[in-house]
């Protein structure tokens, strides 16, 4: 593809300028090479993108599971303060530990149970990522093997040419099948690709609240409270035989 623009006395030498950057900026934009190495950098993002949602990932699952561990120093240390209170005599005071005791142990569970969630959602990235990776390495390959063709075929076509005398109408034609060609190989090779990573992918939702309703809450707290009555009689039948 050229540009011709009027060439009119003044302007002829400012004309001929734009001509030649705005020829060089398109035969630039048509290279199967260019196309090629845009594509490939699009999936080299892609996987940098997916890094770093893995490390979000982990990150926040890193900061979970220490939240994880402090509740269940405060579970044992809260059951180590009931003991010692119903010892001195303060039964209502141990009853006040161990019913803080169970509100975090269903805290924890709640923590235990998005942190599964979210190493499931860290093998589906791992796995987006690993197949990502080798359709990367396959792509790059590719690559340079079409961008090897196309130079051995151009420097061919500009032989050809030389000798040949073809006219500027049919060595448009010529190259506008190959670069047709080429891109078309570029298209499947980036869909194939796209295809992959959508069919390996998963997308992320690792902290959003459940919501409860009244009569769920006041069956937990009911369950609490049995549960204090029940470890409130067990440390008292321990310190009996004691």
């Amino acid at each position: 593809m050229r540009i011709r623009l009027p060439m009119t006395g003044f302007w002829d030498r400012l004309v001929a300028s734009i001509e030649a950057k705005l020829n060089k900026l398109l035969d630039r934009f048509e290279d199967p090479r260019e196309q090629l190495d845009y594509a490939y950098d699009k999936l080299v993002q892609q996987l940098h993108d997916v890094d770093m949602a893995l490390a979000r990932a982990i990150t926040a699952r890193k900061k979970l599971e220490f939240n994880a561990e402090r509740i269940r120093e405060k579970v044992r240390d809260l059951d180590e303060k009931a003991r010692r209170a119903l010892e001195l005599g303060r039964e209502d005071l141990a009853k006040k530990a161990l019913e803080r005791k169970h509100v975090l142990q269903a805290e924890l569970e709640s923590l235990e149970r998005k942190i599964e969630e979210m190493k499931e959602d860290e093998e589906k990235l791992k796995q987006v990522r690993e197949t990502l990776q080798t359709r990367i390495e396959l792509f790059r390959a590719k690559k340079e093997k079409l961008k090897a063709e196309y130079e051995v075929s151009k420097a061919q076509v500009e032989v050809k040419e030389s000798l040949s005398g073809l006219s500027d109408d049919m060595l448009s034609a010529a190259r506008a099948i190959e670069r047709a060609e080429s891109k078309v190989e570029d298209m499947r090779a980036r869909a194939a690709a796209i295809d992959e990573l959508v069919a390996a992918g998963g997308e992320l939702d690792i902290l959003e609240p459940e919501e409860r309703d009244e009569i769920e809450k006041e069956l937990k707290t009911l369950e609490i409270q049995k549960a204090v009555e029940d470890d409130l009689a067990k440390l008292k039948q321990e310190l009996g035989r004691a």
